[in-house]
């Protein structure tokens, strides 16, 4: 998996964690892909982050966590401080897009913090 399908996999995730997916929250993953590759096609961007949450709804809570898990461990051992605080900033602006932040959001922020170090925002 490259890095836009890993962080592809986190926003799916924050995404579907409330059970809906907003269209300010598809938003937030349109620029997050513009500011980090700007040369990347919309198109196959919408695909990717697509096929990543059918993903998602066709696995169960286990094989989420532990694709999580190999998600974090490929993120951690290819992307540098920067991007991973980079990642965090992305990832607070996607959490608050919608105006609400669920309880899963909250978790799966408290899981990113202690694997990568990730500080999500949620003010």
């Amino acid at each position: 998996m490259g890095d836009i399908e890993s962080i592809a996999y986190l926003y799916a995730s924050m995404m579907d964690s409330d059970g809906k997916i907003a269209t300010k929250e598809l938003e937030s993953w349109y620029q997050m892909v513009e500011k980090r590759w700007p040369d990347f096609q919309k198109e196959v961007a919408g695909n990717i982050l697509k096929n990543t949450l059918y993903r998602i709804k066709s696995q169960d809570n286990s094989e989420k966590m532990n694709q999580i898990e190999k998600v974090l461990i490929e993120l951690k051992d290819n992307l540098k401080q920067k991007e991973i605080n980079d990642l965090a900033k992305d990832l607070s602006t996607l959490i608050r897009s919608d105006g609400k932040i669920s309880i899963g959001e909250m978790n799966l922020a408290g899981l990113l913090n202690w694997k990568l170090g990730l500080d999500i925002n949620f003010n």
